[in-house]
């Protein structure tokens, strides 16, 4: 009989594991795609994890999560297009799954396209009533749209599902902040920083100040948002303004 090199022993070992291994049932193979797709996912790999997630679909087609997360891989990608259509597979087996219905919201909020959006969204909160995000950004579109009104009410379910949400503070915050009601506006950012320490409110409350002429509440909420945003968003303008406020104070 003919003698088997380790090297061989080695080349049939990988083979075996590449076929998925003796005896491995569909689910088991599909499973093991699965895992090391998820791997290369957590690791920002999404080209490598694409054709291990379309194996795991291919031995096991009702397998929801992993059409939900190549469907991620797809977003990170910028294929929009293969994104959705993964992330509606992903909810044909699994019907429950927010996060579908959210992302395939945010993509087409993203387009601009506001009433796609806004379907996918309110088809979500069908779903899942008690998800905060999907009322917030249903709000957001109606904020975008100038219906405060409604913007108003979507806010408020966000925080009547949960009290801790501070994005929808946050958005009651710039509604009011746009029609004027400076208390109001100040009440609902301070809630906003309260609940979650949010950069973005911190930002507004020091411009709240600054427009109300407060400029020494103005400075120092500037200075805090700078504490934690030292290369945010606005940070550039914050040290500009922080500038025109001391010329104000030697002014005076």
């Amino acid at each position: 009989m003919k003698k088997i090199t380790s090297l061989t022993l080695v080349a049939i070992v990988a083979f075996g594991l590449a076929c998925g291994g003796p005896g491995k049932s569909d689910e088991d193979k599909s499973l093991s795609y699965y895992t090391l797709a998820h791997e290369y996912l957590q690791q920002n790999r999404p080209q490598k994890a694409i054709p291990l997630y379309k194996k795991a679909i291919k031995a096991r087609v009702n397998f929801a999560q992993a059409y939900h997360e190549i469907a991620v891989c797809y977003q990170q990608i910028g294929d929009d297009v293969k994104a959705i259509d993964y992330y509606e597979g992903a909810i044909v087996y699994n019907a429950r799954d927010v996060d579908a219905y959210q992302s395939i919201g945010n993509i087409y909020f993203v387009q601009n396209n506001y009433d796609k959006a806004l379907n996918w969204y309110e088809r979500g909160a069908e779903v899942d009533f008690l998800y905060p995000r999907t009322y917030n950004n249903i709000a957001t579109i109606y904020y975008l749209r100038g219906d405060f009104v409604n913007a108003r009410k979507y806010y408020g379910q966000a925080i009547a599902v949960d009290p801790t949400y501070p994005r929808a503070y946050y958005g009651l915050g710039l509604l009011a902040f746009i029609q004027g009601d400076t208390a109001e506006a100040e009440a609902k950012f301070l809630d906003a920083i309260r609940v979650g320490s949010m950069p973005e409110a911190i930002y507004m409350l020091g411009t709240l100040y600054y427009v109300s002429g407060d400029y020494i509440q103005a400075e120092a909420w500037f200075n805090r948002y700078l504490e934690k945003e030292p290369n945010g968003q606005w940070a550039d303008k914050v040290r500009d303004t922080l500038v025109m406020i001391e010329q104000k104070k030697q002014g005076n």
